[in-house]
């Protein structure tokens, strides 16, 4: 049993030591783009960006993933890690027809049925 344990520190170990390395890439990656998404659908992604404003300057993230209720609505989340300025994080509901894929006028009663 101590063998299979050994492995699996040595394992997470590894994979500790993967994230760590990454980060610069991802940081560079960042950097020379300005924003990096992930994920192939408008209604399911996440998205790091950089805010360069006059009065705030760090790194945006949002992640817009379906709402669950009503599976033609999505919700986005945006958290923004600032290093200089004040971050208003925000969230909201957007929904979408679906035949067409067009976005519909959202009130605050779609996303809660």
């Amino acid at each position: 049993m101590k063998r299979w344990l050994r492995r699996i520190f040595y394992l997470l170990i590894v994979i500790v030591w993967l994230a760590a390395m990454s980060f610069p890439i991802l940081a560079f990656s960042l950097a020379g783009k300005g924003e990096l998404t992930f994920g192939d659908d408008v209604r399911s992604q996440l998205r790091l960006f950089l805010v360069q404003e006059s009065g705030a300057e760090g790194v945006g993230m949002a992640w817009t993933r379906p709402y669950r209720p009503n599976p033609s609505c999505s919700t986005t989340t945006i958290r923004y890690l600032l290093w200089e300025g004040d971050n208003d994080n925000a969230a909201y509901c957007q929904c979408y027809d679906e035949q067409t894929g067009a976005i519909l006028p959202t009130t605050l009663q779609s996303c809660r049925e």
